[in-house]
């Protein structure tokens, strides 16, 4: 297994991170399009205040996975909170450490930015383990609902 490190993401990763979402489509390589859409998002992602991205990069320089999260303020809070909205791994990394590591990095960019509580949502396309999640302390808490408006 290559070694990796947990980053910052910068721009540039949208060239590696269609290579992790083909993966996980089961699909030798994305369309062209999807890339530039990737893109585009990305950098909205990374000039939005409050949003920080962060990607697992092996020693080779190939991206394993990602984990996305902002914070937000409520009128009532007396600090901000964390959400973490995704948690995405290559399909042959997922049985490594590579998700825990990203949730554990994510927790202390939280926890950098002043966040009272953190929120985690787990999507389809999320990887991460729940008894990883109780081993950082996370508690299942009520229902959320979802409504796709466009």
């Amino acid at each position: 297994m290559a070694e990796f490190q947990i980053r910052v993401a910068a721009p540039a990763d949208a060239k590696g991170i269609a290579p992790i979402l083909a993966e996980l489509l089961k699909r030798p390589k994305l369309e062209t399009g999807i890339v530039e859409g990737l893109n585009t998002n990305l950098l909205r992602v990374l000039q939005t205040p409050g949003t920080t991205m962060l990607v697992a990069e092996a020693d080779d320089g190939r991206l394993l996975g990602f984990v996305s999260l902002w914070t937000r303020w409520g009128i009532l809070d007396q600090n901000p909170s964390g959400l973490i909205d995704r948690i995405v791994v290559r399909p042959s990394y997922r049985d490594k450490t590579v998700s825990s590591a990203l949730l554990e990095q994510a927790l202390g960019a939280c926890q950098a930015m002043g966040c009272g509580s953190v929120e985690l949502v787990l999507t389809p396309e999320s990887t991460v383990d729940i008894g990883a999640l109780q081993g950082f302390g996370f508690e299942e808490q009520g229902k959320r609902y979802y409504l796709e408006i466009l």
